[in-house]
């Protein structure tokens, strides 16, 4: 199983304490129009992420907030479904608006995304131990 959260309730400090980043938090925010694409394109590749709504950019629209957790070596293959998954489209004014020139408004992008990359010093799973036993 892939991404930080396969501790199942301990605690896992491996060779962080020996000063290595073995593992990576990867922050990606996306348009909300390629959350559930991405899901489950990142699904389909054993990776668990945590979704966070969110706003903002020039037209203040609906984004996600992508938690995901990844060994070091797993990044780029990360980053590869993101942006397969996120592409950019253009979006134009809606027809119904008639007190506004059509031909003097611009299109604009949409979509895409952006991608942080943190390193990881400590995770923990937190979960019942019944429930971490099971998934031994």
């Amino acid at each position: 199983m892939r991404g930080i959260l396969a501790a199942g309730g301990e605690c896992c400090d491996r060779v962080f304490s020996q000063g290595l980043e073995l593992m990576k938090l990867i922050f990606a925010v996306v348009h909300d129009q390629d959350v559930d694409a991405l899901f489950r394109a990142l699904a389909s590749s054993g990776f668990r992420a945590t979704r966070i709504a969110s706003t903002g950019g020039y037209l203040r629209t609906a984004n996600a907030t992508v938690f995901i957790g990844v060994e070091d070596d797993e990044v780029a293959h990360c980053r590869e479904i993101i942006v397969k998954t996120c592409q950019r489209r253009v979006h134009r004014l809606p027809i119904d608006v008639t007190d506004v020139d059509q031909e003097s408004i611009s299109p604009v992008q949409r979509g895409g995304g952006v991608v942080f990359v943190m390193p990881v010093a400590r995770f923990e799973r937190i979960a019942p131990p019944a429930m971490a036993r099971a998934e031994r």
